[in-house]
């Protein structure tokens, strides 16, 4: 039963933002009706694409210097206001295809461009990609009062190019995050539920008509997409060209794709620890060998100042060589008091790393480092008449701190240990710390009670 006073659902006057056509038999269909078509369908496909997927870069775009101008790769963008930014092929533009925004984002010739460009160090040329629609196929047509106009048979949705000058601090800018939260309930449900309640949507506003060399274009120069930020120099004519220095990854936004995040959430982007080479004695059961132990540490010796070990750990990936240093590792040994049955904990004394290096790594890089020990440690800690190891069987734990060792992308080595396996490690967080045992038997005194080189120093 209808209700007199029912009002419309719809708040708005015209229901523009969810009108679409119901089809009927016997429905006129006019070019009014094609249109609300497209305009829904366009419409919730851009507010899909911003509320679900956000803006920036999704792929592609490659960007090189080529001769005074710039080579432009294939590549896919979304904008702020969720239009899709597709190039589908290579292309060249040169410093006089492009639209020259000032830092108002108002397109300006040349001559005011570069003189509005701030002086100083300071400067940098952003590269922009901007949504545009070229109409195509002009058709002549009459309206019922016999009046003559211009219409277009396509739409081609293309996409234009802008420099913009900005602070430099721009092209190499850090990802910011983007939620917020307070301690009110230390409820992380909660702190999620109240970044996306404040949230929303840009809203866009139209196209502006612009004069280029394909002639009149409909841009977006508002909600541009950053794509680089690129050298402009003087050409041999005097006029304007870009020059060789081209940072894509600096100023992007990037789109995370589904198969990126799956990527990123098992820490597919983070240094670990690939190699260590005491991994057959890493958590076994048995005891090793006193004189395995003892070789690891380096061969037979008087009076040396270190011995370099056979210890060694390597990375995944390039490291900081000014942030592995010898704090980063720890050796202890513990052995049972006679008394009282404690565990008693000595620290090796570690002095210094041999790095390990490879191939292609960047310079101030390393792959990986081998331990070094004081020389009288080995020699009269271990192998000693009064070594501990002679006395009972010992335990030694090897501890790895992530935490301080910084890799090429400047992270902190993912480092936690995992299970029973020596590597690689990790639990997809930067940062944390490998701890390997292994025990070591008893040694026997016939050999180490009194060393070869001891008998020749007294004789």
């Amino acid at each position: 039963m209808n209700r007199p006073d029912k009002v419309d659902c719809c708040k708005e006057l015209e229901c523009e933002s969810g009108r679409r056509n119901n089809y009927f038999e016997g429905k006129r269909l006019t070019a009014d009706s094609f249109r609300v078509e497209q305009r829904y369908l366009i419409e919730r496909r851009h507010l899909l694409n911003r509320a679900v997927f956000g803006w920036g870069v999704v792929y592609g775009f490659a960007i090189t210097s080529a001769n005074g101008s710039l080579k432009i790769g294939p590549g896919l963008a979304l904008d702020e206001c969720g239009r899709e930014l597709l190039q589908s092929g290579e292309g060249t533009i040169a410093f006089g295809d492009l639209l020259l925004l000032d830092q108002n984002g108002t397109r300006v010739d040349a001559g005011r461009f570069f003189s509005a460009a701030p002086g100083g160090q300071n400067v940098c040329w952003l590269l922009s990609a901007h949504y545009a629609e070229q109409p195509l196929g002009p058709t002549k047509v009459e309206d019922p009062c016999r009046c003559e106009h211009t219409e277009w048979e396509h739409v081609c949705e293309t996409v234009r190019y802008s420099l913009q000058f900005v602070s430099c601090d721009e092209c190499c800018r850090e990802c910011k995050c983007e939620v917020r939260c307070d301690c009110a309930d230390g409820s992380r449900c909660r702190c999620i539920c109240e970044h996306l309640t404040d949230w929303q949507p840009r809203d866009c506003g139209p196209l502006q008509d612009v004069e280029d060399a394909c002639g009149r274009i409909r841009v977006d120069l508002e909600h541009g997409v950053p794509l680089a930020c690129v050298g402009v120099v003087t050409d041999a004519c005097d006029g304007w060209a870009f020059g060789e220095d081209v940072d894509v990854c600096g100023p992007r936004r990037l789109v995370k794709r589904n198969d990126l995040l799956f990527d990123l959430i098992p820490g597919c982007d983070l240094t670990r620890i690939s190699e260590i080479s005491w991994k057959e004695w890493h958590r076994r059961e048995e005891a090793v060998p006193f004189d395995d132990f003892s070789a690891f540490l380096g061969d037979e010796g008087y009076r040396e100042e270190r011995y370099v070990t056979r210890f060694s750990v390597e990375f995944s990936r390039p490291v900081r060589e000014d942030t592995l240093r010898p704090d980063c590792f720890v050796m202890t040994v513990i052995c049972a008091e006679r008394e009282g049955g404690w565990w008693q904990v000595q620290r090796a004394p570690i002095v210094g790393l041999e790095y390990i290096n490879a191939p292609g790594d960047p310079p101030g890089h390393v792959r990986g480092a081998r331990l070094a020990v004081d020389g009288s440690w080995v020699e009269d800690g271990v192998r000693g008449r009064r070594s501990i190891f002679m006395e009972c069987e010992t335990r030694v734990e090897i501890e790895i701190r992530g935490d301080f060792i910084i890799d090429c992308d400047g992270r902190t080595v993912d480092a936690n240990a995992v299970g029973l396996s020596p590597g690689p490690t990790g639990n997809c967080t930067p940062g944390g710390t490998f701890l390997s045992t292994f025990s070591v038997g008893i040694a026997r005194r016939a050999d180490y009670g009194q060393p070869d080189y001891a008998k020749g120093a007294t004789s």
